[in-house]
């Protein structure tokens, strides 16, 4: 597993709700920054964009209402991921189901 989703998962395993806002949202950035580009990732990256709005503007409650969205977005994706991630992108879509 990478070290990038290694750690998102790490951070997210106290729960979304126990996490540092600037944190959260330079782990968003570094995740769009890696996935913009990527062919079947569009829509990810566009909730990843939205996420990184939410808390960048403060507003918790319209990021925790995206993450249902991304969760299920980073479940599909995970079949097209290399082998070695993709037991991990399960795990980070469960992690954001909450």
């Amino acid at each position: 597993m990478n070290e990038q989703l290694k750690q998102t998962i790490q951070a997210l395993q106290g729960g979304v709700t126990n996490l540092d806002g600037g944190a959260a949202a330079s782990n968003v950035t570094s995740w769009h920054q890696t996935l913009s580009g990527v062919p079947g990732a569009e829509t990810l990256v566009d909730h990843l964009a939205q996420l990184k709005a939410a808390l960048e503007g403060g507003d918790l409650d319209g990021a925790a209402a995206l993450l249902p969205g991304l969760s299920s977005e980073t479940e599909r994706l995970a079949s097209q991921a290399p082998a070695a991630d993709q037991d991990g992108l399960r795990q980070l879509a469960d992690l954001l189901r909450g």
